[in-house]
C-alpha cells in the first residue's frame, strides 16, 4: 500500500476517533443535563449548587462561585479552586428581593468541549433560577392573599393575644406570693393593652389610610420601653458608647406605627424563649441619632434555641405564622428604615434604623 493511501486510512482513523469522542462526551452532557432536571423539586433553592456539585464536576465544570441577596439577607457559595477575575458570570435575578450572581470555571481544553459544559452550566444557571422564581412566585402569592385580610394588623391582633396568652400563663403558674407583683404589672400594662385594642379595632372599623390622619408625634424611646413592657421583658435604653445624651426622638406616624410593629414582632419572638423571659439581666438598647435617623442596636441575652438561618425569609418558621419578622423588616424598609439581626455567642443583637420626623430633625 502506498504512502498517501496509508495517509488517507490514518486521517480517517484520526476523524473517525475525533467523531468517537465528541459522540461519548455528547453522551456525557446529555446524562448530565438529564440529573440535572432529574434533581428534586422540593428542596430549597440555596441548596441547589450543593446538589448539583458532583453532575457539574462530571459535565467539567472546575469551580463555582455565587453571591447575592436573598431576602434582604447576604447569601455566597463556592467549590473547587480561588475565584479568578477571568471566569465568566451571570447574574440571576427572581425579584427585588432575590439576585445572584454565579461564576465558574471549566476544564474543557477544546472550543467544542467548552461549548458542551457551557450548555450544562446554562441549565444549572436556568433551573436554578427557575426555582428562584417558584419560590419567590409562592410567597408573592401568600402575600397577596394575606393582602387581603389585613395582614399587617392580622398579626398584631396575634401578636396581642400572644401577650395576653403569656400573661395568662403567669397567673395561672403565680403562688399566692407572686400574685401582688404581677397584679402591679398587669396595672401598668393595662392602658398599654387598651390602646392596642383599640387601635386594632379602629383599623376593622375605618380606611387604613384613615388611621394616622392627624395622629401627634410618638418618642421612639417610648415606643421601646412600651413593646418591652408588654412582653414581660426588662429593658434599659441609652446612648451609644461615645454618642452625646440622647434627645427626644419624634417619629411621624408612618414610621411610628413601622418602628412599633417591629419591635412587637422582636419582643414577641423574644419572649417567646424561656431563657429570655426568666433572664434577671434587663436588656440592653444603644442608641444614637445620625443622619436624621435613629440607630439602636438591641441585644438579648443567649437563648435557649440558636438563631435561625435566614429568619428574615417570609414562610420559613415552622411556628408560628412564619411571617412576624419578615413583617418587622418589610414594614421598617417600607419607612426607609431597616431591620437587621446577627448571632453572636451572647445572644442576638438587632439593628435598628428610623427616620425622624422631618419637622423636627434640624433641632436634633
Amino acid at each position: 500500500m502506498s504512502f498517501l493511501a496509508w495517509l488517507l486510512v490514518s486521517v480517517g482513523l484520526m476523524l473517525l476517533l475525533a467523531a468517537w469522542a465528541v459522540w461519548h462526551r455528547g453522551q456525557r452532557i446529555r446524562r448530565c443535563i438529564a440529573e440535572l432536571l432529574a434533581l428534586p423539586t422540593d428542596m430549597h433553592p440555596l441548596r441547589w449548587p450543593e446538589k448539583a456539585h458532583p453532575i457539574l464536576g462530571r459535565a467539567g465544570v472546575a469551580g463555582i462561585d455565587w453571591d447575592g441577596v436573598w431576602f434582604g439577607d447576604a447569601v455566597c457559595g463556592h467549590w473547587g479552586p480561588p475565584t479568578e477575575a477571568h471566569w465568566p458570570s451571570q447574574t440571576l435575578h427572581a425579584g427585588p428581593d432575590c439576585q445572584i450572581t454565579l461564576r465558574w470555571a471549566d476544564v474543557a481544553r477544546t472550543d467544542e468541549a467548552r461549548a458542551l459544559t457551557l450548555a450544562v452550566v446554562d441549565v444549572f444557571a436556568q433551573t436554578w433560577l427557575s426555582r428562584m422564581r417558584e419560590r419567590t412566585q409562592a410567597v408573592a402569592v401568600a402575600l397577596a392573599q394575606r393582602a387581603h385580610v389585613q395582614l399587617y394588623w392580622q398579626h398584631d391582633m396575634r401578636n396581642l393575644a400572644q401577650w395576653v396568652d403569656l400573661l395568662a400563663e403567669e397567673f395561672s403558674t403565680a403562688t399566692p406570693d407572686q400574685l401582688p407583683r404581677l397584679a402591679q404589672r398587669l396595672q401598668r400594662q393595662a392602658p398599654l393593652l387598651q390602646a392596642r385594642a383599640q387601635k386594632l379595632l379602629a383599623a376593622t372599623e375605618a380606611p387604613a389610610e384613615n388611621l394616622t390622619k392627624d395622629t401627634p408625634l410618638a418618642d421612639a424611646r417610648h415606643l421601646l420601653d412600651n413593646a418591652a413592657e408588654l412582653a414581660g421583658l426588662a429593658l434599659e435604653v441609652h446612648a451609644m458608647a461615645g454618642a452625646p445624651k440622647l434627645p427626644a426622638l419624634p417619629l411621624d406616624a408612618p414610621q411610628a406605627e413601622a418602628l412599633e410593629r417591629a419591635l412587637d414582632n422582636i419582643f414577641s419572638n423574644i419572649a417567646r424563649d424561656s431563657t429570655a423571659r426568666h433572664n434577671a439581666t434587663p436588656m440592653s438598647c444603644e442608641c444614637r441619632v445620625q443622619d436624621g435617623a435613629l440607630h439602636a442596636r438591641l441585644h438579648t441575652p443567649k437563648l435557649a434555641t440558636p438563631w435561625p438561618r435566614r429568619a428574615f425569609e417570609p414562610l420559613k418558621s415552622s411556628t408560628g405564622s412564619g411571617m412576624g419578622l419578615y413583617q418587622a423588616r418589610r414594614s421598617l424598609r417600607d419607612a426607609q428604615g431597616d431591620l437587621q439581626a446577627s448571632e453572636t455567642p451572647e445572644g442576638v443583637i438587632f439593628s435598628i434604623v428610623v427616620p425622624l420626623s422631618s419637622t423636627q430633625r434640624q433641632e436634633i
